[in-house]
């Protein structure tokens, strides 16, 4: 096991790093999971002639010297078997990111089954020092990653389930305060996500995003298809660049549906009670 007490102020810087890394090596679009979701930090989605792809990972990040046990010439990580259960079963291919600030050094392991070796006191996967995280990195990251458009939606819905079952929650209403950089290839830039009122001097969420879309409608369908929206207005900033877009946003039909399947493959149908003659029937007292 690790051990470390997370640093915020180290993690974050890590985050940062990793997503700089994606956005101005790989080329890939970076989305930081900010609403938890055990054990993933961000997810990565693959993009190809400047057009996202649906192909996406997800990312375990962690920073810091403490995680560079050596093995050999390659590195070993310590990890929990929550953790492990939780990313072996989950909708996305998982990736263990490392990062060592002090050597400006990230390195990247994919989580499988077949490279865990399992402990009594936890588990352990070989990071090899030759996975480094750069643009090099990018087949081999992309190698084998669902492509087909049904397991597409259904990890893109999975991964904002949270999200979803946050907002469906809510009884106030619910903006969206999008930046949008008209002149950007990566044209939405983050989003705020109020409640009850827009314009807050601090967002109740926000989802530091950063994507190649040109406008919100092509955003909400590609990545909200379970939220109904209404567009408020387009405030324009003080830069000529930067408008910002406002929506009055609500889950939809299809995100309700999707929580009430989702919570009945997780619980089930609960069973029902016996009829007032089983007992009877059954010489039960």
């Amino acid at each position: 096991m690790s051990g470390r007490r997370p640093d915020p102020l180290i993690d974050r810087r890590g985050v940062n790093a990793v997503e700089a890394i994606f956005i101005n090596e790989l080329k890939w679009a970076f989305r930081e999971q900010t609403i938890s979701d055990f054990g993933i930090d961000a997810q990565a989605e693959v993009v190809e002639d400047d057009k996202l792809t649906g192909k996406l990972i997800a990312l375990q990040i962690k920073t810091g010297v403490s995680y560079f046990r050596k093995h050999g010439d390659d590195y070993i990580y310590y990890g929990e078997q929550r953790h492990l259960d939780y990313w072996l079963n989950h909708s996305l291919p998982v990736y263990l990111i490392l990062r060592d600030p002090e050597r400006n050094l990230t390195l990247w392991q994919k989580i499988e089954r077949h490279l865990v070796k399992v402990t009594e006191h936890g588990w352990s996967i070989i990071v090899p020092s030759a996975n480094v995280l750069n643009a090099s990195a990018k087949e081999a990251i992309a190698a084998g990653l669902p492509s087909d458009l049904l397991s597409i939606r259904r990890a893109r819905m999975a991964m904002d389930l949270d999200l979803m079952k946050l907002l469906a929650e809510k009884t106030e209403d619910i903006y969206f305060e999008i930046e949008h950089w008209t002149s950007k290839s990566l044209g939405v830039r983050g989003i705020q996500i109020m409640f009850d009122e827009t314009e807050k001097d601090a967002p109740d969420i926000e989802l530091d995003w950063m994507y190649p879309v040109r406008n919100h409608e092509y955003l909400m369908a590609r990545w909200f298809p379970w939220l109904g929206y209404e567009h408020l207005e387009t405030r324009e900033t003080m830069s000529a660049e930067i408008d910002i877009v406002v929506l009055r946003v609500w889950v939809n039909d299809l995100g309700k549906g999707f929580i009430a399947v989702e919570d009945y493959f997780a619980n089930g149908v609960p069973d029902p009670a016996p009829p007032e003659w089983y007992g009877m029937a059954a010489g039960i007292d």
